[in-house]
């Protein structure tokens, strides 16, 4: 009988372990849930993204050091954004002139009106930066003196991309880093066409993958990417570039396949003529918007373009800066010498000196402009003829702006007496 009642209670005890051990197992999913609860809102201790910066000491260096940051969200977007600023600066025209070029293939013969009001930036072989042309605007106005298109403040169809990459990244160069198979080619291809071994112009590459194959790379083209064309010829290239500013329409038959007079393409580019398409009443050389089917790209051979930058992790992109190495002073300037120089880890695209009486009228100006692949600006090269017609024994300020696509900054102003 007592053997009885002690298996009972043995039972009954390994009933109860049991139990708590099942109850047990409950607690972590009903604690982490509460505790969850609990945590909400404290700040994470994982270290956000953080692009490539100079660090304090390295900045400490240098005299003046300014850094511009690198666009919010998407680099698609911020892309397609810059390309559409610089197509809607509004301005009027002061008085009449000209941008003109003959070429054997192709040519330029843009007029411009006095009193007329124009839209985005003047169209030229100079490659000004945005803010550069806005700032050259005196009560939305703009004069021009010179009708070379490679003097007038402006930019081409391929600069004007540059400019648009070059607010977050400092691809660089001429027009061949945008050509597949050049050994300057910087870009990336789009939807993994072929390049022949020996390659001049793109009808060479759309010929090596036929239209089908080409087709289909043009379906996977995404706002932001860039279409480019290149033809060759005796005497020189003639090239085109635009901006996809949406994702493309696709109609595909029942095969699958796209239907290349149906699908489509929608681009932004600086153009060589006015946009007599235009119905609103707008003159501008820039080409807004416009669709173009897939018929028509492989018609002209265009061939599909994207940048490394958009896949790339924020910690490998750099933000941009400028900087001014060292002191401007007094001294120095009095005896009409530079020991200085402006750099920047991306291209620059202008550097401008001025020499102001003591009423800040300019008495003297200089401009270093139209740069592909600048980094450093050392003032002594450029900026010494300032001083040729100054007065000695008179007071003067010293002013130097400088300027990358991403903006421009005043680096030195320097109040000095001309003693040489």
């Amino acid at each position: 009988m007592k053997k009885g009642i002690f298996l009972l209670i043995a039972l009954l005890a390994l009933g109860l372990l049991s139990a708590c051990s099942n109850t047990t197992k409950d607690i972590p999913s009903e604690t982490t849930a509460e505790t969850a609860s609990q945590t909400e809102g404290i700040p994470s201790t994982d270290t956000p993204e953080q692009p490539i910066r100079l660090s304090d000491a390295e900045k400490a260096k240098y005299f003046n050091f300014i850094e511009f940051d690198l666009p919010e969200g998407n680099f698609r977007d911020a892309l397609v954004e810059h390309m559409r600023k610089q197509a809607s600066i509004k301005w009027v025209c002061s008085s009449d002139f000209g941008v003109n070029e003959q070429f054997s293939h192709w040519g330029i013969a843009l007029q411009y009106k006095k009193g007329q009001t124009y839209y985005g930036i003047v169209y030229s072989d100079y490659k000004i930066s945005c803010q550069q042309f806005t700032d050259l605007l005196v009560d939305g106005t703009y004069t021009n003196s010179s009708d070379d298109w490679k003097t007038v403040p402006g930019v081409g169809c391929y600069s004007s991309i540059l400019n648009s990459i070059q607010q977050f990244e400092k691809t660089d160069g001429y027009t061949d880093i945008f050509m597949p198979g050049h050994k300057d080619f910087l870009l990336q291809t789009v939807g993994g066409y072929k390049i022949p071994e020996v390659v001049r112009r793109t009808q060479d590459i759309c010929e090596a993958n036929g239209a089908d194959g080409m087709y289909l790379a043009y379906t996977e083209l995404k706002k932001g990417d860039i279409i480019f064309t290149k033809d060759y010829y005796e005497k020189g290239n003639s090239v085109h570039c635009r901006v996809v500013v949406e994702e493309p329409t696709i109609v595909r038959n029942g095969s699958g396949n796209p239907i290349p007079s149906r699908c489509s393409v929608k681009t932004i580019e600086a153009t060589n003529q006015f946009d007599k398409t235009r119905k609103d009443g707008v003159n501008t050389t820039w080409y807004v918007d416009h669709v173009y089917s897939f018929q028509d790209l492989y018609t002209k051979f265009y061939v599909p373009l994207t940048l490394e930058s958009y896949t790339k992790p924020l910690s490998e992109m750099e933000v941009p800066y400028l900087l001014l190495d060292s002191e401007i002073t007094p001294s120095v300037l009095g005896k009409g010498a530079y020991s200085s120089s402006v750099k920047s880890n991306f291209p620059l695209r202008f550097v401008e000196a001025k020499i102001l009486d003591k009423n800040g009228n300019v008495v003297a100006e200089a401009i270093k402009g139209d740069m592909h692949t600048t980094y450093s600006i050392p003032l002594r090269n450029y900026f010494t003829s300032l001083f040729d017609d100054l007065e000695k024994g008179t007071e003067y300020t010293f002013v130097l702006k400088a300027g990358i696509s991403r903006g421009s900054a005043e680096l030195a102003r320097v109040d000095f007496t001309y003693n040489k």
